[in-house]
């Protein structure tokens, strides 16, 4: 909702939808995948820490963190996409200052 605004002045400046779309997933992206980097190898050592030594397969592993990015990916993509589709001018006059 707060990039709404950024994406149209993008998009008027002549950014295409799918550059726009682009853009908005990368920015999204960048902070989720350290966090997936670090945040998988944190839980395992908490669950090695607090409860069993069982170790899931490491395909499990990397398959998860890819459904993470995935889902990150895509639930930024939808609304952005579904953004650009309307006319830059609706969408600015929409807002306020």
């Amino acid at each position: 909702m707060q990039a709404r605004r950024a994406l149209t002045i993008t998009r008027t400046l002549g950014a295409t939808p799918g550059q726009v779309v682009t853009a908005l997933c990368a920015a999204q992206l960048l902070p989720a995948v350290p966090g997936a980097a670090v945040g998988i190898p944190a839980g395992l050592g908490l669950y090695w820490l607090l409860g069993d030594t069982v170790t899931p397969p490491g395909s499990w592993l990397l398959t998860a963190a890819l459904v993470i990015l995935l889902a990150v990916g895509a639930l930024t993509a939808l609304p952005a996409w579904a953004h650009t589709r309307s006319p830059a001018g609706h969408a600015l006059n929409a807002e306020p200052a």
